[in-house]
């Protein structure tokens, strides 16, 4: 079974340096291959197009990504910033949020412990009317021993719009990973505790792709096991809708 980690990159579009971030996401999922899966969270004021010039009218913000930078004190902070696998910060009992340079030691930090589990994805879409249905498999290897819940979300590639580069604005900056929706809710369903070797089946639908310009061919599906006591993500798992 292999362990796979998940970067959630806070950014948005009037974020001179979350481009820095972007880059190194990129760098990083080059290097890391699949066992890497990249969501970025639009959110907070540095995705507001509401009180910028006349060029950053785009909204890639959702009550997904308001809820999540929300619930890990990220709303605030000087973006970018990220969470790796919602690491656990031992001093403060808090998720550790990094700044994009200090992701990489954390991810192999991860990567050189054994997966607890696996996950496996099936996706169907319905292209009469855009729903989303996933079935969802999770083998798990070792005892969990704190309940765990299971979210699935979904993410957008190749999303033509402005970003700020610095001291730039650049009109057609290519957007990835952005994080969409869910299938169901933000921390998902709660699973229990599992034995070793249990394995769980669970099939989510959405009634319709959202947001309405949302091109299938660029969505992804992201699958992630949590666990809900300490909130760090035991396995996560991505695959194309179609």
């Amino acid at each position: 079974m292999v362990r796979k980690v998940l970067i959630e990159d806070f950014t948005g579009h009037v974020c001179q340096a979350c481009p820095n971030a972007h880059r190194e996401a990129t760098r990083l999922h080059n290097l890391f291959g699949e066992q890497l899966v990249i969501i970025a969270v639009h959110a907070d004021y540095w995705a507001d197009p509401s009180i910028r010039s006349t060029v950053f009218t785009y909204d890639f913000r959702n009550a997904l990504s308001t809820q999540i930078a929300t619930d890990f004190n990220v709303i605030g902070q000087p973006f970018p910033k990220g969470m790796v696998n919602r690491m656990l910060n031992s001093g403060t009992n808090n998720q550790l949020i990094l700044d994009w340079a200090n992701w990489e030691p954390k991810i192999n930090d991860w990567l050189a412990i054994p997966a607890d589990a696996g996950i496996e994805i099936t996706p169907t879409y319905n292209e009469t009317n855009k729903s989303i249905t996933a079935d969802v498999t999770v083998k798990v290897v070792n005892e969990l021993t704190d309940p765990v819940s299971l979210a699935v979300y979904f993410t957008e590639d190749s999303i033509i719009q402005w970003q700020k580069d610095g001291n730039t604005n650049v009109q057609s900056y290519i957007h990835n990973h952005v994080l969409r929706g869910t299938l169901n809710g933000t921390y998902g369903e709660s699973l229990g505790t599992q034995a070793a070797g249990a394995e769980i089946t669970r099939s989510y639908s959405a009634t319709r792709l959202v947001p309405n310009d949302a091109v299938a061919d660029h969505i992804h599906l992201v699958a992630i096991l949590t666990n809900e006591t300490t909130k760090e993500i035991i396995q996560v798992e991505e695959i194309k809708l179609k």
